[in-house]
């Protein structure tokens, strides 16, 4: 392969991803309308959902608050959005995340002047290589009730966590999540993913894909930890720590605390 970009390092790299490492999960799901039904039929257990557009890498930008980029975000013949997150780490997938997610799919979405009892049902789902709500359960749903009542509420949020550990074969969600943690694609179960995955990992196109993709994640990288870097600095300066500014130069595992004391 001539391209600069395709490198031992990178290969390497992509024989160990597989669909917990968003990098080749949003490839794999990249404007796959049968990929994603196949996914949101076991996700949500409905064989009937029909996937209108599928869009990975999909920003939204919040001009007075924190911005995001959705994994991927589908919207079914019912005009409902669906968002799938694949978390490989706890952190990544706090509850408060996933509330956040709907609220900025509701207002990207929700044309002005509509009546509200229109807005469109939208759920948020994340696939969690760990158990990270610590329950042994193989999903989750958070729906919101009246605690007076026990009923539900029905605003039209639905949370869904998805537990990575499962791996039960004798289930076919559980042979999804066996999908999701396979690193050869020989060995997966359902014949869309497996498709995908040998592409992005065995034929020289895909293969060229991939390496392009981590050359530009390195890169973008190096300059978004510069930019990080800067800010951190400056606000530590303008609040009079000067001995944490200086440390922060020296010390990596403190610029991170730092970081995140600063929700950076």
């Amino acid at each position: 392969m001539p391209h600069d970009f395709v490198k031992p390092e990178y290969l390497e790299k992509l024989k160990q991803l597989c669909l917990f490492d968003d990098i080749l999960m949003r490839k794999a799901f990249e404007n796959d309308i049968p990929a994603t039904e196949l996914l949101l039929h076991i996700l949500l257990d409905n064989d009937k959902i029909k996937v209108e557009k599928v869009i990975t890498q999909y920003s939204i930008t919040n001009l007075i608050g924190h911005s995001v980029q959705l994994d991927v975000l589908a919207k079914n013949e019912l005009g409902q959005y669906i968002n799938v997150e694949v978390q490989s780490n706890k952190e990544g997938a706090a509850p408060q995340r996933a509330r956040y997610n709907v609220g900025l799919i509701d207002s990207a979405h929700f044309p002005k002047r509509e009546d509200y009892r229109k807005l469109f049902d939208t759920y948020v789902i994340f696939i969690t290589k760990e158990d990270v709500l610590n329950e042994g359960r193989p999903i989750y749903h958070i729906e919101r009730i009246i605690e007076e009542s026990g009923n539900y509420f029905n605003d039209g949020a639905h949370i869904i966590y998805v537990n990575g550990e499962n791996c039960d074969s004798s289930t076919i969600l559980g042979k999804l999540m066996h999908d999701f943690n396979c690193t050869n694609p020989n060995e997966m179960y359902f014949d869309i993913l497996k498709r995908n995955l040998k592409y992005y990992k065995e034929s020289e196109e895909g293969v060229q894909t991939m390496c392009s993709v981590m050359e530009d994640l390195k890169k973008q990288g190096q300059i978004e930890g510069e930019d990080r870097l800067a800010l951190l600095l400056q606000k530590l300066y303008s609040l009079g720590r000067t001995e944490d500014a200086q440390r922060a130069l020296k010390d990596k595992p403190f610029r991170h605390s730092l970081m995140k004391e600063f929700a950076m």
